[in-house]
């Protein structure tokens, strides 16, 4: 889980996809500064240039689940009751973990090689498309909701394991994306039993979310745990279980501290355009907890600099103080995932009878009047809600509208050269997985189109 911020590059789970998107710009020290993302930002990359580490992150998280309900079965006779069930709470765990991981490869690239076992000889795994991807993973996830061996939400020393609402969560946001009508009734029930289970609530005020004292607050459903406490992430192994490096990625470079709140270790990624921070109503409690404006002569403005930062995961001093290895690799800052507001707004989305309330409960919360709960006034709720959290790039795309957002634009000049149309929905996969593949697998070459 940790891998997709830092292994090797960068891919975070949040800010990837969130420079991609129209609220954000790319940023960084200069133009080749993770070139990766910039060419994918204007449409324009070569199978030579999409990172591979996202896509060997996720895969390395398929191959761990297929171990281990190959070694929880072949090698593991439960001797009690307990230790029968237990292993079939593990089995569920796993499925859905490898749901997880063969999500975001679903997201990236749609027509993707798929497995369940162990794969052998020359390690090749067939190629299906992406709607067949789909049907597998949908799948695995009702068969985990059909087993119902997950509590609904973990507690104590448990919070970060796989739960019966992170499943349903995970399965409308597959089920969105798919734009799945049959399946979205269903999808429907699910947010709401999460909404009416009284387990979650929203937090009164917007900001303490981002605390650290607000991981796992009343709001989360789930979050990927990251801690600085003896943490031993360093440049020779990012794959090693500590902190973040994301809150370094966002700080503005050469940030000397004013504030005596945000750190001083920025790399100046995912500048937030001056368009964004407009488009907040000057009421929304939400826009200055989403958005940071260090002050001009504060910091060294970087490529597309705009003035603006993302503010929820930017690093804040003695963030990683209890860190043993290098330290910008190492903030303790939780990714929240899924928080009760997307339940809400799903929910809303999906046609809920109580739509209006969910969308009003999101809307009072940031101290906004009602507006109607008509699908564009929710996507845009979204893209408020949840600036920096890696939901606007797919919104957009699931909903078509990518079109209209992802296009050329002046706002700056380093702005965006290129524009969306629907043969760039799959990036190019790595031209060194083709090569390995000995063509088994067929590149994305629409998107050359």
């Amino acid at each position: 889980m940790h891998w997709f911020d830092y292994a090797n590059n960068y891919t975070g789970l949040n800010i990837y996809p969130e420079v991609l998107a129209d609220q954000c710009f790319p940023g960084g020290g200069d133009v080749n500064d993770m070139n990766q993302w910039k060419v994918l930002f204007n449409f324009s990359a070569t199978a030579n240039q999409v990172m591979i580490d996202n896509y060997s992150n996720a895969y390395s998280g398929v191959k761990r689940c297929n171990d281990a309900i190959k070694y929880m079965y072949e090698y593991w006779e439960p001797a009690t009751e307990q230790e029968l069930a237990n292993r079939e709470n593990y089995k569920s765990q796993v499925l859905a973990l490898r749901v997880f991981f063969y999500n975001q490869l679903w997201h990236w690239w749609g027509n993707i090689a798929y497995y369940t076992e162990e794969l052998t000889g020359d390690f090749i795994a067939p190629q299906y498309t992406a709607d067949e991807v789909y049907d597998a993973m949908i799948a695995d996830l009702e068969s985990v909701i059909a087993a119902n061996n997950l509590p609904e939400k973990c507690t104590g020393s448990d919070l970060g394991r796989v739960s019966k609402h992170f499943v349903y969560m995970l399965y409308t946001e597959i089920v969105m994306y798919q734009n799945d009508e049959n399946r979205k009734p269903t999808a429907l029930r699910y947010m709401e039993e999460i909404i009416n289970s009284g387990l979650y609530d929203l937090m009164p005020n917007f900001a303490d979310i981002w605390e650290v004292s607000g991981e796992w607050c009343q709001e989360s459903i789930w979050e990927i745990n990251y801690s600085d406490y003896q943490a031993t992430r360093n440049w020779s192994w990012g794959g090693t279980a500590g902190g973040t490096v994301v809150p370094c990625m966002i700080l503005p470079r050469g940030y000397n501290k004013a504030d005596h709140i945000h750190d001083d270790t920025g790399w100046g990624f995912c500048t937030v355009r001056k368009s964004t921070y407009d488009s907040y109503d000057a009421a929304d409690t939400r826009r200055d907890v989403s958005i940071w404006e260090p002050g001009e002569g504060n910091y060294n403005a970087g490529f597309q600099d705009t003035g603006y930062f993302v503010a929820k995961y930017a690093g804040r001093i003695g963030g990683n103080s209890s860190q043993l290895a290098d330290a910008i690799l190492n903030y303790n800052n939780n990714l929240r995932l899924y928080r009760f507001s997307e339940a809400l707004l799903y929910a809303a989305e999906l046609g809920s009878a109580n739509a209006q309330q969910y969308l009003d409960r999101v809307r009072q919360r940031a101290g906004l009047s009602s507006v109607p709960a008509t699908r564009d006034n929710i996507i845009r709720e979204r893209a408020w809600e949840f600036l920096g959290e890696g939901k606007r790039y797919w919104d957009l795309i699931r909903t078509g509208l990518a079109k209209d957002y992802l296009v050329e634009d002046t706002e700056i000049p380093d702005g965006r050269k290129g524009h969306y149309t629907d043969n760039k929905k799959y990036i190019p996969f790595p031209q060194s997985e083709i090569d390995k593949c000995q063509g088994h697998l067929k590149q994305n070459s629409e998107y050359f189109m």
